[in-house]
């Protein structure tokens, strides 16, 4: 345990001298909160005529629908792809491969958690700011929206990793994960009945939860997505340390 703590911690410092990560750090604390200018000192009356819930979960579904997802593929290509092109995905350590490839996982995991509580953070503070309608009432039910959101997020990883260990190159598993992501997003347009058997449908799972939802369907997502979880993970694995140092 110690050693997989240990990299990852050095997988999440990597990430955070990379340019994007900074660029989407930034990016989660300045949407929400120009967000809130906007509507407020614009008069954008489509948008004043909502709840303040409603516009922070507008804000939320931005975030784990587009953000988020585009900050995962680029990690798991870097860590995973743009590493193996530069010939830096085994470097000498004292780490298993096992240990290593958790390790990246996590750290890509723990970087959308940061991403989403920012993201809370500056919805919070912003609405505190600029909605006359805001109540501490509100923040549980938005707290707990954030960090339910983040559970098929970890799925949406595991997925994208198993795609950058398909290719040898970084801008064809970008490009791959894009494609795949926004077919996975539009599809059920076309097939409705493929709506529950798509990872990125439970993007938004957290309406589900402040609503009325039942224990059975409660148990029946968590089985898919923990399912979903192990089989991109199983498969990503076994292509990682089928790889040559």
């Amino acid at each position: 345990m110690n050693t997989i703590r240990a990299n990852s911690i050095n997988e999440i410092q990597k990430l955070l001298t990379k340019k994007s990560t900074k660029l989407f750090l930034l990016a989660a604390v300045l949407i929400p909160v120009l967000t809130k200018l906007l509507v407020n000192n614009l008069f954008l009356t489509d948008w004043m005529a909502l709840p303040t819930e409603n516009i922070n979960f507008s804000l939320l579904d931005l975030f784990v629908t587009i953000f988020i997802p585009l900050f995962i593929f680029i990690c798991a290509t870097d860590l995973f792809t743009g590493e193996g092109e530069r010939e830096t995905l085994f470097q000498v350590r004292p780490i298993g491969r096992m240990e290593l490839f958790l390790s990246k996982v996590i750290a890509i995991s723990i970087f959308s958690l940061i991403l989403l509580l920012l993201e809370w953070l500056a919805v919070m503070i912003s609405s505190s700011i600029f909605d006359k309608a805001f109540t501490l009432t509100t923040i549980p039910s938005s707290l707990g929206a954030f960090f339910v959101s983040w559970f098929p997020i970890i799925v949406l990883t595991a997925f994208a990793v198993m795609l950058a260990l398909l290719v040898k190159s970084s801008v064809l598993a970008i490009s791959s994960m894009i494609v795949l992501y926004l077919i996975m997003l539009f599809i059920p347009y076309v097939l409705p009945s493929s709506l529950y058997l798509l990872p990125a449908t439970y993007l938004d799972w957290y309406r589900q939860w402040l609503s009325d939802a039942s224990l059975q369907w409660i148990l029946q997502t968590v089985t898919y997505l923990c399912s979903s979880f192990a089989l991109f993970f199983s498969v990503g694995y076994y292509m990682f340390n089928r790889k040559e140092a």
